[in-house]
């Protein structure tokens, strides 16, 4: 079964991010690698950017930074550091995929390139309590197309070296 792992710093950028814009929805780019046994090592984050627009129960981001900061991130990791999938929050919601999230799954694991046909999407869901963060890793289309299919596996942390 393929873990996701993600550097401490990443989460704790992912859940200041997150409680900064809450009540409103935000996300961004998750970033890393995959290991040779298939888990996937998520080492950093890019934000909404800069002309984000955030509401209570969607966001769209600045689409042309987030690739701005994708390409320097591969850059300095030396081609390392490569898109591993999306990240977004669920304020006052669970970390389950709407429909638009299955939706939007599917055409990442179809756009060419993204080049990742297994493509991550990392969801925050709030509480009383705190962020709840949950993974799906898409699998597949079933029923013609009509569905989605992903496994859910919980984040785990990790103190990079």
């Amino acid at each position: 079964m393929t873990s996701i792992w993600i550097s401490s710093t990443a989460f704790q950028d992912l859940v200041h991010e997150a409680s900064r814009v809450y009540p409103l929805e935000t996300g961004g780019v998750l970033i890393g690698y995959r290991a040779e046994n298939r888990d996937i090592v998520i080492m950093a984050i890019i934000g909404p950017g800069p002309r984000a627009i955030h509401q209570r129960r969607k966001f769209t981001p600045d689409h042309s930074w987030q690739c701005d900061q994708l390409d320097a991130a591969y850059d300095h990791s030396s081609a390392t550091f490569v898109y591993l999938g999306d990240w977004h929050t669920h304020p006052d919601g669970i970390p389950q995929m709407s429909w638009l999230d299955r939706r939007t799954h599917r055409a990442i694991a179809r756009h060419p390139q993204a080049q990742t046909p297994h493509p991550l999407m990392l969801i925050g869901g709030c509480t009383p309590r705190g962020w709840t963060w949950l993974g799906h890793i898409y699998c597949g289309d079933r029923l013609f197309g009509a569905l989605t299919e992903s496994k859910q596996v919980d984040p785990r942390l990790f103190q990079p070296i």
